[in-house]
């Protein structure tokens, strides 16, 4: 990986945004690799992952307008991976759009105090849907304010609500965030995945999140080899050989 650093230390996974070019605006490259991670965390035998950005001035500025993701939601835990250990965001600066949403779909959030939420979709004129799971992580009335007004959530408002853990001192939200882990990976890991799973269970969906499900269970099938057999021994007349691959 090129623009997603991963770090290990102590069971605690330091996933880092590196994109600084253009503040992490989500491409295909940028979502790969960030897909690429949350795979190597799920495998490891790290027990927490801190999710943050190499700069102070932004976490994510959303997708990149030149060159727009075609999968996103492989970039975001939970969605394209699926994961029964924790992710912690540490933000600060901007958090825009798709960033948003990889915020929102973590566990838990350690906010430097310089830190910005703003979802401008409706500003714009699109959306990718993936937005939608905001209503069961914050109050409803706020969330749709937040939607479909495109005004800034400021950092204290965020906290108020419960989208925000802890507001950290500036500079200060990876180490904060960092320890948070430490803490929980301290803790029994069967116990801290259970949980984790059973209040998941509980929460509900979004449309986004069902679709992740599907998509998650049917694109291994599209990509495998026993496809591609099946489909030749088909068009050969021929029993397929397939080696569950």
């Amino acid at each position: 990986m090129t623009i997603v650093r991963y770090d290990s230390n102590d069971h605690v996974a330091t996933i880092t945004m590196n994109r600084i070019s253009v503040r992490n605006a989500l491409n295909n490259a940028l979502c790969d690799e960030l897909r690429e991670a949350w795979l190597r965390f799920r495998d490891s035998d790290d027990r927490v992952a801190v999710l943050a950005s190499a700069e102070e001035a932004y976490f994510c500025v959303g997708a990149d307008v030149n060159e727009l993701p075609v999968n996103m939601w492989h970039a975001v835990p939970g969605l394209g991976v699926a994961l029964d250990k924790p992710v912690i965001a540490a933000t600060s600066g901007w958090v825009v759009g798709g960033g948003f949403v990889l915020v929102q779909m973590a566990d838990m959030c350690i906010a430097s105090e310089t830190t910005r939420f703003i979802y401008p979709e409706a500003k714009i004129g699109t959306t990718g849907g993936g937005i939608s799971s905001v209503v069961a992580r914050m109050p409803h009335k706020v969330a749709m304010e937040f939607l479909l007004v495109g005004e800034e959530l400021p950092v204290e408002r965020a906290y108020q609500i419960g989208f925000v853990n802890k507001i950290a001192p500036k500079g200060q939200h990876i180490v904060l965030a960092q320890e948070m882990a430490a803490k929980i990976a301290a803790n029994a890991p069967l116990i801290v995945q259970s949980l984790k799973n059973l209040t998941r269970d509980v929460m509900p969906k979004g449309p986004l999140e069902t679709v992740a499900e599907v998509r998650r269970l049917l694109d291994p099938v599209r990509e495998s080899e026993d496809l591609k057999e099946g489909v030749k021994a088909f068009k050969e007349k021929r029993k397929p050989q397939f080696k569950g691959k």
